[in-house]
């Protein structure tokens, strides 16, 4: 438990999924709340005109979104901000973000001053964050998770000098990857707080593996090209002749549904492959638990929690070449790292695995000890120690006034 208990702001804006605001920080504000701080999440909710007809599945979450809400203990702000998509990020950064938030932020400091502001995610809710501290005299940290990292801090190209601002002066800078790191750290200056925090998983959560399973193949995340489905597919057309008991189950929703069902008919295995949709997060890792391999060779992961909670279920995780979770899986040590969307490559694994999965009995175990290693609470203290190096520093970036 801390010594000295933090009250904490947090800040991401609401996402459009079934979480209660973003999954992986929600479960690190838990896992804070824990060790005895007190978290509460200002999560802004996207509105435009037009909305219910221009995005739909955004419409649905802001109609079901409450203003305010108590979840798992944690006091949660809804305010609702306009949205202008791409071109108000570029021209505004997180200054709508922020406006909905100011009002709530310093109500709330006013109630019981905040110790430190926490920002996921660098363009707009990293700006956001920042402005907020600023206005409230408080250092601001600031984790960047992937996308964020992808989309605006491109090897050989010069972020946008807002986004290089961001990252320069955050007070404790966290990256959940080695990979996001070496494409922020650049830009901060010598000596700032900068370290790669990876997520956990809620271990709470995992059953133990089944026992004397077939030979099961899962793949879960969003269907579209990035994530690679339809390579792994090939890849499990290829061996499905060889090996009559394998089967492959594939999770999520997302654009290339059809194009994937079409191709399954095409390749006569509507028997062997299931497509579930989407699944709550308790039925995704009891089906782990039940296979035997997890194959996401996707790029553009900036670490990826899929991976981690797979091989804490039991399987062998086959994850891509380069990608963050390379922090994590060691190729041939405890699980497999093949290039980004490599059929042939992904078809040798699963083979070898199939062929000979007594053998691989050692490496799936290395596999689960290392994941299970990642949990929130490890998270949480590593987190806690950043925020309090950041007090102590007293950088005073905070009373800069923003241009």
């Amino acid at each position: 438990m801390a010594e000295k208990p933090l009250r904490i702001l947090m800040m991401i804006h609401r996402q459009a999924d079934a979480s209660p605001y973003c999954f992986y920080v929600h479960e690190q504000a838990k896992a804070l709340r824990a060790r005895g701080h007190e978290v509460v999440v200002i999560s802004c909710v996207g509105v435009m005109p037009g909305m219910a007809r221009l995005r739909p599945a955004q419409a649905q979450v802001a109609a079901r979104t409450p203003r305010e809400a108590v979840i798992d203990g944690i006091q949660v702000v809804y305010p609702r901000a306009l949205t202008l998509g791409n071109v108000g990020e570029r021209l505004l950064g997180g200054r709508l973000l922020a406006g909905a938030a100011m009002p709530v932020a310093r109500r709330l400091h006013a109630q019981k001053p905040f110790d430190i502001v926490h920002a996921h995610m660098l363009p707009r809710d990293g700006h956001a964050g920042l402005l907020v501290a600023q206005a409230l005299g408080i250092p601001m940290a600031l984790t960047v998770h992937g996308t964020d990292v992808f989309h605006y801090f491109i090897p050989g190209k010069t972020p946008w000098a807002r986004n290089r601002r961001i990252a320069r002066e955050a007070d404790a800078l966290m990256a959940v990857s080695t990979l996001l790191m070496r494409r922020v750290a650049p830009y901060r200056d010598a000596g700032a707080i900068s370290r790669v925090v990876p997520n956990g998983v809620d271990l709470s959560l995992v059953p133990e593996r089944t026992q004397n399973i077939p030979r099961r193949v899962i793949s879960v995340g969003t269907l579209k090209a990035r994530k690679c489905m339809d390579k792994t597919l090939e890849a499990f057309a290829r061996v499905a002749g060889d090996f009559p008991d394998a089967t492959l189950t594939i999770v999520g929703i997302g654009e290339m549904e059809a194009q994937l069902r079409a191709r399954i008919a095409q390749l006569g295995l509507s028997n062997r492959v299931e497509m579930t949709g989407g699944l709550p997060h308790e039925e995704v890792l009891r089906r782990m638990a039940q296979s035997d391999l997890f194959v996401l060779p996707s790029w553009g992961e900036g670490y990826g929690i899929v991976y981690i909670e797979a091989m804490a279920a039991g399987c062998i995780a086959v994850g891509a070449r380069g990608e963050g979770i390379e922090d994590t899986i060691c190729d041939g040590e405890n699980g497999f790292l093949v290039p980004a969307g490599d059929i042939e490559a992904t078809e040798r694994v699963m083979r070898d695995v199939f062929s000979n999965r007594e053998a691989y009995a050692a490496l799936r175990e290395r596999g689960q000890k290392a994941a299970r290693a990642l949990t929130w609470a490890r998270n949480a203290q590593t987190v806690e120690e950043i925020y309090q190096q950041a007090i102590r520093a007293g950088r005073q970036t905070h009373a800069k006034t923003w241009h």
